[in-house]
């Protein structure tokens, strides 16, 4: 008899233990207050305070990396502005000029990059004839490249972007040719 009762203390033991282990556990207060307020209102916030957190820092990453990208737009339009206005007073690229010459594509490179374009033949529309035709024209271009960027909102890929960066690099391999 004593067995028996041991036998059945245990067993009592072992089924509660076990039906502890299949209850669910209680939904934290803000999915609660969620579904109250509305059932079709869905929020990338809703849930665990992780994963709220791990959302927030990847909309202050992405809109780092768009501040970033501006920034570095309007600094291939100022570059190409001063390669053109160094160009008309000397006549001649030296090798600082050369330099940010060299800036100018990789800036732009990352430009496209960012915009969602990738490497792809551009044939412009009028080819520049010297130098001078060819910084006034990279002048131009990265003008309007830095207001496309600067009106297009981070989440678009923006093809007139794209094409204006593609312009830039093609006007960048014609200058090379002139200024070596």
């Amino acid at each position: 008899m004593p067995q028996r009762i041991l036998f059945l203390a245990l067993f009592m033991t072992m089924l509660s233990a076990s039906a502890a282990g299949q209850s669910q556990l209680p939904t934290p207060p803000e999915a609660v207050n969620a579904e109250k307020s509305s059932p079709n209102s869905k929020s990338i916030f809703d849930g665990l305070p992780g994963e709220e957190m791990r959302a927030k820092r990847t909309l202050r990453l992405a809109e780092k990396e768009h501040q970033e990208n501006l920034e570095r737009a309007r600094d291939v339009a100022k570059l190409s502005a001063e390669l053109k206005d160094t160009f008309a007073a000397v006549r001649n690229l030296g090798p600082g000029e050369k330099k940010k010459l060299e800036k100018v594509e990789k800036l732009t490179r990352r430009v496209r990059s960012e915009a969602g374009g990738s490497d792809n033949e551009v044939t412009l529309d009028k080819y520049p004839v010297d130098l001078e035709s060819a910084l006034g024209r990279l002048a131009d271009v990265s003008a309007e490249m830095r207001k496309e960027v600067e009106k297009t909102p981070r989440q678009v890929v923006s093809t007139s972007v794209i094409d204006r960066a593609n312009q830039i690099l093609e006007i960048v391999q014609y200058a090379r040719k002139w200024a070596q």
